[in-house]
């Protein structure tokens, strides 16, 4: 048996841990279709919420820029404009977003596409994709200072036992 050099084999294990795996293709009518629906589904729900959200947080800023440049600003318009900010980001949103059910369908079958539609029709699957946007930050911030030391124990973990198998000195 060949014994592989370290620094190739951390360069392996680290590729490993961090590539995506290759996508399956899907490239049918169906599939595409079925992407485009759950997409939709997705999109009025929890790309919905998260703009909302975005918007809650950057809005007080630009309304103490509105009030400072037009202090006669009367809460009806101050409303009016928010409203279109976010309009505005969410249509932007949507067209940065209009390739992502070929990702779907490259992924997933038809069929699997329209198991979850199903379910994210249901009143658990609604309430999923709108507490999503809350859920994936916290659960980002968490997981993400941990994935650097992750890749690196995983890598000396398995070189000490490729080291005890005999397969790396």
């Amino acid at each position: 048996m060949r014994i592989l050099s370290k620094p190739v084999l951390v360069a392996a294990i680290a590729a490993a841990l961090v590539l995506p795996l290759p996508a399956r293709a899907q490239s049918s009518a169906d599939s595409a279709a079925a992407a485009q629906a759950l997409f939709a589904q997705l999109f009025a729900h929890a790309f919905v919420t998260q703009n909302a959200l975005a918007v809650e947080t950057a809005w007080p800023g630009i309304e103490s820029a509105l009030r400072r440049q037009r202090p006669d600003l009367d809460a009806a318009a101050v409303a009016d404009l928010r409203r279109e900010f976010e309009r505005i980001r969410l249509a932007r949103l949507a067209e940065i977003m209009k390739d992502v059910p070929e990702i779907y369908a490259r992924h997933l079958t038809a069929e699997e596409m329209r198991v979850l539609a199903t379910f994210y029709s249901t009143a658990t699957g609604i309430k999923m994709l709108q507490a999503l946007p809350r859920i994936l930050p916290e659960a980002f911030a968490l997981v993400l200072p941990r994935m650097q030391a992750l890749t690196g124990d995983t890598q000396e973990t398995f070189i000490k036992v490729l080291r005890e198998r005999g397969i790396l000195h």
